[in-house]
């Protein structure tokens, strides 16, 4: 995994991404691991592990309040954050196919303990 550039170098990213503070869970098989997605974008996003698990290279990123799974690879890590770029993007709000079974099922389980205004 390559570290991310430092501040110094231009920023390559070519769609800008929005600051956020959206609970995420990091599925990979079986594990899964809590997250807050710190920024996102169509292409990409920037995550901040909640513990010291280092993801593998292809995982999927569940964002909860949007009902979203994000498959993704790994960019970079510095510490517990971690640049993702997105590869593909799933509704979990509608109909969803059996490889995001597992995100759907956590979302799902997010909206049931969710607060209702």
């Amino acid at each position: 995994m390559t570290k991310q550039p430092s501040g110094l170098e231009s920023d390559r990213r070519t769609n800008v991404r929005i600051p956020t503070q959206r609970s995420g869970k990091i599925l990979c098989g079986a594990f899964a691991w809590d997250c807050l997605i710190r920024d996102l974008s169509s292409q990409g996003a920037k995550v901040q592990m909640l513990s010291s698990a280092a993801p593998p290279a292809k995982v999927q990123l569940v964002d909860l309040a949007a009902g979203l799974a994000h498959e993704v690879t790994v960019a970079w890590q510095r510490d517990r954050e971690v640049g993702m770029r997105i590869t593909r993007t799933y509704d979990l709000r509608g109909l969803a196919p059996a490889a995001v079974g597992m995100a759907k099922r956590i979302w799902l389980a997010f909206q049931a303990e969710a607060p209702t205004g």
